[in-house]
């Protein structure tokens, strides 16, 4: 009478413990990407922006991991640090858009112009997946001419 109701539960369970995969796609969370960010700009301080910058930009400089890496940009738009794609430091990336046609790099700089910190939303290639994904990325105004920032993808 009981064994039908306990291969109920055994089935329950094994699904269950299936669901935190599920949901932790990449392992990465909100709490991680600003925790990442906060570390970079710390560094910033402590060596400068030089050698901050070129330490974000080398996948061996302590600030990458899997798809966490800093990306900064100076307020005109220029790449200084890039830890995902270094080829991209001192260009130019102002008009970047997302699939969707978000301008990312214009409104990440008015953020940072606007309100110092906070979060953005759009469509990114994941650099482990080499798919376009949701991304939230936290960025932080890290002097009166650059801005940086971390985001995780959200699968």
């Amino acid at each position: 009478m009981y064994r039908p109701i306990l291969g109920v539960y055994v089935a329950l369970a094994a699904a269950f413990s299936l669901f935190p995969a599920t949901i932790s796609y990449a392992g990465r969370s909100i709490e991680e990407a600003k925790a990442y960010i906060e570390r970079a700009v710390a560094h910033i301080h402590d060596v400068g922006r030089d050698q901050a910058f070129a330490d974000f930009s080398r996948p061996d400089g302590g600030y990458v991991d899997g798809e966490l890496y800093v990306f900064c940009y100076a307020f005109d738009g220029t790449s200084v640090a890039h830890g995902a794609n270094p080829s991209f430091v001192g260009k130019n990336l102002i008009g970047l858009k997302d699939p969707d046609g978000k301008q990312v790099n214009v409104e990440i700089i008015r953020l940072a112009k606007e309100q110092g910190q906070g979060w953005i939303d759009f469509r990114w290639p994941n650099p482990l997946t080499k798919k376009i994904e949701a991304k939230s990325a936290y960025i932080m105004r890290v002097d009166k001419a650059n801005v940086c920032g971390v985001g995780y993808y959200k699968g």
